[in-house]
């Protein structure tokens, strides 16, 4: 689609460029998605986020041969689905310290401190 079929180089270049982020942010998103969770169900909630991504990981090649409608398909999926796991990873709360929940009470207490600075916030205005 953007690269020429003759600039093969291009397309492999480009394709590991994406494989060396989806590894890259691995980790980072290992660590901070175990932040998100207070420490009573954080083992839960790790293995929630675990069973979805085995899921995708389950339904990616099927999405792959999905080529044979049209071979831009694929590419527009996933590309689509990433954006949209970025563009969503913006509403999440910022964790740099803070200290984090560890109950549910505590995280819904946080949620709802958060929600009266955000009314605070849009009152001044």
């Amino acid at each position: 689609m953007a690269v020429p079929k003759s600039e093969e180089w291009l397309a492999i270049t480009l394709a590991m460029i994406g494989k060396l982020a989806i590894t890259a942010s691995y980790g980072a998103v290992y660590i901070f998605s175990t932040e998100q969770f207070p420490t009573v169900i954080r083992n839960a909630g790790l293995g929630a986020g675990s069973t979805c991504a085995r899921l995708g990981s389950i339904i990616a090649p099927y999405i792959n041969l999905s080529s044979h409608i049209w071979i831009h398909l694929p590419l527009l999926t996933f590309g689509s689905l990433a954006f949209a796991g970025g563009i969503l990873s913006l509403v999440l709360p910022e964790t740099l310290n803070r200290k984090l929940p560890e109950s549910i009470e505590d995280g819904e207490a946080a949620k709802r401190k958060r929600n009266w600075e955000n009314d605070e916030k849009l009152n001044s205005i």
